[in-house]
Parts: C-alpha cells; structure tokens; sequence
C-alpha cells in the first residue's frame, strides 16, 4: 500500500464518518435502526480503491462512526454490509477483467441462495428480484463494466458506475437482510416487528403469529418489496454522479488510476 492509497482511505474514511452523523433513512420494522447516509459513498469506494483496499476503508469508517454514541450492538451485526457491498462494486471495476466479474457474481449468488434457505425465502421467493437484475446484469456485461468505467466519456463512466453501485447497494441490502433475518429472537424482538407491521395495516397480527410465518418476517418483507425496490434504485442513482465526478476528478488530477 503506498502513500497515495493510504492518504485516500484516511480521507474517505473520515468522509464516511461525517455523513454518518447525518439523519439516516428509518428501517421498517425496526424502532432505532436506519440507513446511513454513508451507503451512497461505498460503492464509490470500492471503484475508487478496488475491492479490498476499498473494503477495508468502508469497515474503518464505519467501525469509527459506530464507536462514536449512541451505539447498538445491532449496529455493530450490520458493519459487514459495507465493506461486501464495497467489493463487490469494486470488483466489478476492477483491472483483472478476467476475475473481478467473477468475484462480483460469486457473491450476489451466494447472497441469493443464502435468502432461500430462510424462513422469508420459502414465504417470499420473489424478494431478491432487483438482486437477480443485477447478477444478470454481470452475467451478461461481464469485463465490460470496467471498460466502460476506464474509457473516459463520462456517458459511458456513468453506465459503469450505475451497474457497479447497484451490485454494490444489492450485496449490501441482502447482507442486512440476511443479518436481521438471524437476529430475530436474539437481538431483535419479535414483538416489535408484530407491533410495526400492526402499525402498517396487518391488524390480524393481533391475535398471533400464523403458523406459516411464524416470525411476522414474511409479511414484513411482503409489504417491504416495492420500498426497497424504490429505495435501492433512487440511492443507486444518487451514488451514479457521485462516483463519475469522484473519479473523473482524481484520475484527471493523477491520484487514481483505474
């Protein structure tokens, strides 16, 4: 790791610390949990230091902020969805055309399948549809991602970008499910997932659980699947410029060369 790259993980790190203390976006069913702002920079991350160096800043940042109070130890469960979703928008980018496509489809894949395994993966197999898109998505565009993120015309840099942030954001987002998934009973009570999905118009929770969804998670995912369809493509979207006028700069500049 040379001077440049630690010099752009400490800035990047620090960034993510700052916009961390931002109004997060609140998590359905969850009475404290959000989204911070900080998602709309791991993508970028990842395509600006490559997978791992970029993952690396993503962990450090955001183990910083969650040092800083007030901390949960839910929190601290959800600090790997940053650096997976930051590999595998990095990956994506990265200068081993060969692999890094590999790397990013390896990982959506195995997210995939880990949700159908789940008791919400039996109840609502049509969940990971955006998920899917963009395995597809790799699948079919392969090498040419980076190609299109490398040539310079920031049309073309922009249609990169846009692919390479929605796998991140899709790696990030089944993370968290699969997190959350495992915390119910644990560290996340099932009496306030009934409550909010009570709170949302599924008043027949009331009487108790059913014996099919035994958790309240099918229906919380039910009634989540077009928010977070809307959700992850508006943050994509965001996180699009975000990455081109990031990139241009530095690489314009010499600090980056992707």
């Amino acid at each position: 790791m040379d001077a440049r790259k630690a010099a752009l993980i400490s800035i990047f790190a620090a960034l993510q610390v700052i916009l961390s203390r931002l109004p997060g976006i609140p998590v359905i069913g969850l009475a404290s949990g959000k989204i911070e702002p900080t998602i709309l920079l791991m993508p970028v991350i990842g395509m600006l230091l490559g997978p791992w160096i970029g993952g690396l800043a993503v962990f450090l940042g955001n183990f910083i902020a969650w040092l800083i109070p007030s901390t949960t130890f839910f929190g601290l469960l959800m600090l790997p969805t940053g650096p997976i979703g930051a590999v595998a928008s990095g990956a994506l980018v990265s200068r081993d055309r060969r692999s890094g496509w590999r790397i990013t489809a390896s990982i959506l894949l195995v997210l995939i399948l880990l949700w159908y395994i789940t008791i919400p993966g039996f109840i609502v197999p049509y969940y990971p549809a955006l998920h899917l898109a963009a395995l597809i998505l790799v699948l079919v565009l392969r090498g040419r991602v980076a190609e299109l993120v490398e040539s310079g015309d920031k049309r073309r840099m922009a249609t990169g970008a846009f692919v390479a942030s929605l796998c991140g954001m899709m790696a990030n987002h089944m993370v968290g499910n699969l997190i959350f998934i495992s915390s119910v009973g644990w560290f996340v009570q099932l009496k306030g997932i009934r409550d909010a999905i009570v709170a949302m118009g599924f008043s027949w929770l009331k009487s108790g659980l059913p014996k099919e969804d035994p958790t309240g998670l099918g229906a919380l995912f039910t009634l989540t699947f077009p928010i977070y369809i809307v959700e992850r493509i508006l943050m994509t979207l965001i996180a699009v410029p975000i990455a081109v006028g990031i990139i241009y700069t530095l690489r314009r500049g010499g600090l980056i060369k992707i």
